[in-house]
């Protein structure tokens, strides 16, 4: 899942990108509002955490020109007192905010939250075939027996379940899951794909050549 961190501090951007990294997500970290706002306009991206006080372009002005194009999730991150800003950015179509200083395991609940919300689906529990996907506690069930994933394998199975029906890439697929800065092999995808369908079968994943794999509902 990609998120925007935007935050223009370098410790609190550098420790939520890693602690965002560490929880499974791919973060995309700006420091200005300038660039923040050509890399949500050119990208696409499963949420945003977005601070407000920033150089060059500031935080209220950067959610209001992306509300502009579109309804990606925004988390929002205010000052203990900034009243004003936080009703501001609700007001211009944040989803939801943030106090400084707050813990990471909150920023993440919120980030599951929204992200929920968007997709319409309140219940974090995504069923298909025997399989069953939990988004929150990041498990995974067949015919009620834990199955034990690796990371990567969990964020593969997950993307393409939360698009139960629909095909996803091999190279969204990468995008999806890799860091920028990350090197993927030629055969990383069909490794995991394949891995993947011993643990939980050859059913749940239909490859369609030459396009990419879906999750059939």
């Amino acid at each position: 899942m990609r998120i925007l961190l935007i935050e223009d501090d370098p410790l609190l951007g550098k420790a939520l990108e890693t602690g965002l990294k560490q929880a499974g997500y791919k973060p995309e970290w700006m420091q200005d509002g300038e660039s923040a706002l050509l890399a949500a306009q050119v990208n696409v991206f499963d949420a945003i955490v977005l601070d407000i006080n920033l150089p060059k372009l500031s935080g209220l002005e950067v959610l209001k020109q992306i509300r502009l194009s579109s309804n990606v999730p925004i988390i929002i991150m205010t000052a203990r007192y900034s009243l004003d800003q936080k009703v501001e950015g609700l007001d211009l179509g944040a989803d939801d905010y943030l106090v400084k200083p707050f813990e990471l395991p909150e920023l993440l609940a919120r980030l599951r939250a929204i992200v929920r919300r968007s997709q319409n689906r309140t219940n974090p529990i995504i069923s298909c075939m025997d399989v069953e996907l939990d988004t929150v506690a990041r498990t995974i069930k067949k015919s009620n027996e834990w199955i034990k994933l690796s990371a990567r394998e969990y964020q593969i199975v997950a993307l393409l379940m939360q698009r139960v029906g629909k095909i996803v890439s091999k190279s969204e697929l990468e995008e999806q899951i890799y860091s920028w800065d990350g090197s993927v092999e030629s055969n990383t995808i069909e490794v995991g794909i394949y891995n993947i369908r011993k643990k939980l079968g050859h059913e749940l994943i239909t490859t369609i050549r030459g396009v990419g794999y879906v999750v059939n509902p």
